[in-house]
């Protein structure tokens, strides 16, 4: 029975918040876990949590918090300029990091389990050529995850006319969406069974705002119903530019589940 999806929180964002001078990523965690929503994704861009130096006990350490926490894992936000990935003097690093993040991704799916996904949400340079996107396709495949594309026009596979995602899917981000001028419901709608991740954030005038603040652009119940249909288990919840993470996580808590009843 499809149903609307439940929110998972991005760590993304909380430590240029509140939380500030907290780096442990054990703070970020227990707010998250303090709140009613059961699923998290993980910032790797965070000092304390880059695949490239947590170790392997640090990562089974990791994955038993959040089992303690009773938070599923549903992803990596590696939220690094796109252009790295085609400049020649970032280029070999920015693929270094998401493969890392690939490999980081899908072990702790593994060792959260439960409804745990191994996706890596990323934005891709739209100049990135066939090639270069086969290439990543490959290696998120070879490792068991997935890269979820975020880029408001993503440029699909080949591959994603099969019933299952490969290695390279499309992520949907509203706020970037209305930015560009288009609707994030058809985006759902559009990515069909590429759909590997979708975001819950908003935009007004101003920039990011909080999900259903004033003046906000997004239309929540057609977003809300083109994720039901698309099967969608999760949204992940994005605070990135909010000043209180929590009130903003409260708002869009209360503002969701209104659209979901509508």
């Amino acid at each position: 029975m499809l149903s609307l999806p439940n929110i998972a929180i991005s760590t993304a964002g909380f430590q240029t918040g509140f939380l500030s001078d907290a780096p442990n990523p054990r703070a970020i965690i227990d707010a998250i876990a303090s709140t009613s929503c059961r699923a998290i994704a993980l910032d790797a861009t965070h000092p304390g949590l880059r695949p490239r130096t947590l170790s392997r006990s640090a990562r089974r350490d990791l994955a038993a918090t959040l089992r303690r926490s009773e938070l599923a894992f549903v992803g990596l936000d590696l939220w690094i300029p796109p252009e790295h990935f085609t400049d020649g003097a970032h280029a070999h690093r920015a693929i270094e990091a998401l493969t890392q993040a690939c490999e980081l991704a899908t072990e702790l799916s593994t060792l959260v389990a439960g409804q745990s996904r191994p996706v890596v949400s990323t934005m891709l340079p739209g100049e990135l050529d066939a090639a270069d996107r086969q290439a990543l396709d490959a290696t998120a495949q070879r490792v068991g995850a997935i890269i979820a594309d975020h880029h408001p026009e993503p440029t699909p596979l080949e591959t994603h006319s099969t019933d299952l995602i490969a290695g390279l899917g499309i992520g949907i981000d509203p706020a970037l969406i209305l930015m560009n001028g288009q609707s994030p419901g058809k985006s759902v709608t559009h990515a069909g069974k590429a759909l590997a991740s979708a975001r819950l954030n908003d935009v007004n005038p101003m920039g990011r705002c909080a999900v259903g603040a004033p003046g906000s652009k997004l239309d929540l119940t057609s977003y809300a119903g083109a994720l039901i249909v698309a099967g969608q288990p999760w949204v992940t919840l994005d605070v990135r530019d909010m000043p209180d993470p929590m009130l903003a996580i409260e708002r869009a808590q209360h503002a969701w589940a209104s659209a979901g009843s509508l």
